[in-house]
């Protein structure tokens, strides 16, 4: 502990005391604290400045500059393999530590999200969005908590997109499919397992007892249930693949792809494992974040009659028959669409989560400051979007911002899906999915507010992606539309 605290290589970098003697100060805020880590972080940026020592071996930025240094494609950092084991997906594109591995897998995972793709997929999307606009229809003069309504739509293209099987989460009462319920219930257990990895095996051969947390055996249970789910959605894919059984247009779903022995994907992903690690990835990337952006969006978007305005007075004067329908292709040429869309994935953030990268043997330079090797640097998206040199007032909502003759040059610091060789591949089905739920759900539905405020979106949780402490945002949909 005293060589960590005077003689270790980053004991000249400002920080807590008790971060640089021990990890334990991390596990801290993750747990016990639940999800408090960014927002301790943030605490510590403006005590200290803009860089800091999060851990014996560990740096936080939060120069927006130094962003692109981290995660550019020219850094040459690498993954930290401790963090990225937290989420037991190993075998994924995401997962993967060695960079040819995780180059090799995302290769092969980008052709099914590319621009091409997505638009071969709008005739998909474009469902689940008429569905959810449908039973909101259905719902008028009661309320709806789009919190698990945005995510019971998103799972159900993502799920149609891997498995040629809609899961149906958007007919569940209430948007409560077990499935959605059961991925916020094992979100927490992220960091437990990243600060005590023996805990998965152990968890897993006892049964529950009195010495057992129970939020901890719940979020184990649920994580089982949504493993027990892909596995069976996997063998029902195998088995399709095997006796050809399934319809054409699954032919080029994701999974069965991957089964397909003319695809050759068996030689990137060489077992069951590293197939199931992969459409965990995909399942939840492809639900929470864009469920989020669309509430935050929302939210903010009904709680300003100026934006409100603005965004249905564009809706309206460039498709006056709403009862026509109008395609991506369309509604990605408004202006302020756009905007609305731009300002709700800087307030939603994506992945909030610092995502460490491990500095080579040579050293680094990274925001004005020489790192040492093996160092440990990250920095949170957060620190960009919020950042006020960028975005001035940025705790506000405004789209306006994008529509300046700035905007052009501000869009590199947009980083929801992050950045450089490691970016999130599903941004080009992310942005087709906003598109189409924000165009058609603010032309169609005449929505308002009800028990939701500001406050509600003020603070949140990072468990990988933010998860907001306050109520969910609950709306009610106007008879007529």
């Amino acid at each position: 502990m005293v060589r960590r605290l005077y003689f270790h290589p980053l004991s000249s970098f400002p920080g807590p005391r008790l971060a640089a003697a021990t990890s334990l100060y991390k596990t801290y805020y993750d747990i016990i604290k639940g999800g408090e880590m960014l927002t301790q972080i943030h605490r510590l940026h403006s005590i200290y400045g803009s860089v800091i020592r999060i851990g014996p071996n560990e740096l936080h930025f939060n120069d927006f500059r130094a962003y692109s240094e981290i995660y550019s494609v020219g850094s040459h950092l690498t993954k930290d393999p401790k963090f990225y084991s937290c989420f037991n997906a190993n075998g994924s594109a995401f997962g993967a530590i060695d960079p040819h591995v995780s180059k090799t897998r995302r290769s092969f995972m980008n052709k099914f999200f590319s621009r091409k793709e997505v638009i071969k997929l709008e005739d998909v999307i474009q469902q689940k969005v008429d569905r959810l606009v449908s039973k909101l229809e259905t719902t008028s003069g009661t309320t709806t908590d789009m919190f698990l309504a945005f995510r019971s739509a998103t799972l159900d293209i993502i799920t149609a997109y891997m498995f040629g099987h809609c899961l149906d989460a958007i007919e569940y009462p209430d948007f409560s499919s077990p499935l959605l319920l059961n991925i916020q219930i094992a979100l927490p257990l992220l960091w437990v397992i990243k600060s005590f990895p023996w805990v998965l095996p152990i968890l897993s051969i006892l049964p529950k007892s009195k010495w057992c947390a129970r939020s901890i055996f719940e979020q184990f249970q649920a994580l089982l249930f949504v493993r027990n789910f892909l596995v069976a959605s996997l063998d029902r894919t195998a088995q399709e693949v095997k006796l050809k059984a399934h319809p054409e247009p699954s032919l080029s779903t994701i999974c069965h792809r991957l089964f397909d022995p003319m695809s050759k994907a068996g030689l990137i992903y060489p077992s069951l494992q590293a197939i199931i690690d992969e459409s965990l990835s995909l399942l939840q990337a492809g639900s929470d974040t864009v469920g989020n952006t669309c509430t935050v969006g929302t939210f903010y978007v009904l709680n300003d009659k100026v934006i409100y305005t603005q965004l249905i007075t564009e809706l309206r004067t460039q498709w006056p028959d709403k009862t026509v329908p109008v395609d991506l292709a369309f509604l990605q040429k408004l202006p302020y669409l756009t905007a609305v869309i731009k300002e709700s994935l800087r307030l939603s953030h994506g992945f909030v989560t610092p995502l460490p990268r491990i500095v080579g043997h040579s050293g680094a330079k990274v925001g004005g400051f020489e790192i040492p090797p093996n160092t440990i640097v990250s920095m949170s998206v957060t620190s960009v979007h919020l950042n006020e040199t960028l975005f001035p007032n940025p705790s506000q909502f405004k789209p306006e911002r994008w529509l300046h003759s700035s905007h052009l040059s501000l869009g590199r610091f947009l980083v929801p899906f992050s950045a450089g060789p490691r970016m999130c591949m599903g941004m080009s089905m992310a942005w087709a999915e906003l598109y189409l739920f924000f165009g058609y759900l603010f032309r169609k539905l005449d929505m308002q507010i009800i028990d939701t405020d500001i406050s509600d979106f003020c603070t949140y949780k990072d468990y990988f992606v933010p998860i907001h402490v306050g109520r969910h945002l609950r709306i009610l949909v106007a008879e007529g539309g």
